[in-house]
């Protein structure tokens, strides 16, 4: 009888077993075990879910394509104020020519001259806002083409298939672990790749 249930017992146990194994673990169509995620208490490992970082400040102070970047906003940007001081002297010249003017002038011709320096004013204060949003759409968009290029620049980098995430190091992360800091190798890669792109 006791052998009965110690032997009935095994087997139970290696039952349990075997389902622990089969609920913890799948697998993949090359046949290798993965360890999916079990709970948020558990001590188990996600080894099938390796993450890399790099820092982008790094990335920003020495990608040359940030840096021809930032030159080309920054160019865009002295185009910008210098074509706003233009605008804002045109107004100011034109206050100082009339002002001599306005007390020798009738009630409706100062009425009238009021009205056109207005007319100039809103004229003026439209450029400038069209200015300003013409240089934002520019300055997004060159922001949009360095993100675009990381990103791509990343598939090429992981076309190994090394890591699940690549990923910026960014403030929002309170502690990032060296050892999958990437960003000499990504940096260096970066700049290669698009130089010769460039090249090309």
């Amino acid at each position: 009888m006791n052998k009965g249930l110690l032997a009935f017992n095994i087997v139970l146990l290696l039952a349990v077993g075997v389902l622990y194994f089969l609920f913890f673990t799948k697998n993949d169509k090359a046949g290798e075990t993965v360890i999916t995620r079990p709970g948020p208490d558990s001590s188990l490992v996600w080894i099938n879910t390796p993450v890399a970082y790099f820092e982008m400040d790094s990335i920003e102070a020495n990608f040359i394509g940030f840096k021809k970047m930032e030159n080309e906003v920054l160019t865009k940007e002295r185009v910008k104020n210098d074509s706003i001081n233009i605008l804002r002297m045109i107004f100011q010249n034109h206050l100082q020519r009339v002002q001599p003017l306005f007390q020798k002038m009738t009630l409706a011709q100062r009425d009238s001259l009021n009205s056109a320096v207005m007319d100039l004013d809103n004229q003026i204060k439209s450029k400038i806002g069209e200015l300003n949003q013409q240089y934002q759409t520019y300055y997004f968009g060159k922001q949009q083409e360095i993100v675009t290029q990381i990103k791509n620049y990343c598939k090429e980098f992981n076309k190994d298939r090394r890591y699940s995430y690549i990923i910026a190091n960014e403030p929002i992360f309170f502690f990032a672990d060296t050892a999958y800091n990437i960003t000499s190798e990504l940096l260096k890669g970066l700049n290669e790749y698009y130089g010769k792109k460039k090249k090309n």
